[in-house]
């Protein structure tokens, strides 16, 4: 008896395993994209080097786990002076990357919110990410938005002229997965 309880719960581990499907993100047709102001001027950048993964269950088709990374840098402003000093402010060599990690996802038909964990220059908050969720022949894409606020993350915000840059980053998003 006790052995059929067993191979029973075996069972129903491996099933289990075997109802999830991992998909990759496409680095060639993913990007973040951020814009940073300043009262003088504005400026963006974008990452075009995203790698990840999103786990769905294949029985209900919802998403069920995500786990993205950026190297920071690999963000490019097409102005290579202000990217060094990037570099420089968000301390890459102690903090290469920003990840963000979520196993709590609501999903609709064409909506989906991400909440997670979300690491940067060495600290990690709590974030919720929305998109809107397209799919085009043999790829799904998530496309939206959100701001992260640099203090939040222990970054000294740049000046120019004296005057800090405002303590906002708008980014906006691409994720690009093959089925």
């Amino acid at each position: 008896m006790i052995l059929r309880i067993s191979l029973l719960f075996i069972f129903f581990q491996f099933s289990s395993f075997a109802q999830q499907v991992q998909f990759s993100v496409d680095e060639t047709s993913s990007y973040i994209e951020y814009e940073g102001k300043h009262l003088l001027h504005d400026w963006s950048g974008i990452n075009k080097k995203i790698k990840g993964v999103i786990i769905s269950d294949e029985s209900s088709g919802k998403f069920t786990k995500i786990a993205l990374l950026a190297n920071v840098k690999d963000f490019d402003s097409n102005n290579s002076g202000r990217d060094v000093h990037s570099l420089e402010v968000l301390e890459a060599l102690r903090f290469p990357e920003v990840k963000f990690y979520s196993a709590q996802i609501l999903q609709s038909s064409d909506e989906i919110s991400f909440i997670g964990s979300l690491e940067f220059h060495g600290v990690t908050i709590e974030k919720k990410v929305q998109a809107k969720v397209t799919e085009i022949e043999n790829q799904i894409l998530f496309s939206g938005e959100f701001q992260l606020t640099p203090s939040d993350f222990g970054i000294e915000l740049p000046s120019f002229m004296t005057l800090k840059m405002k303590d906002q980053l708008d980014f906006n998003f691409r994720i690009v997965i093959n089925k």
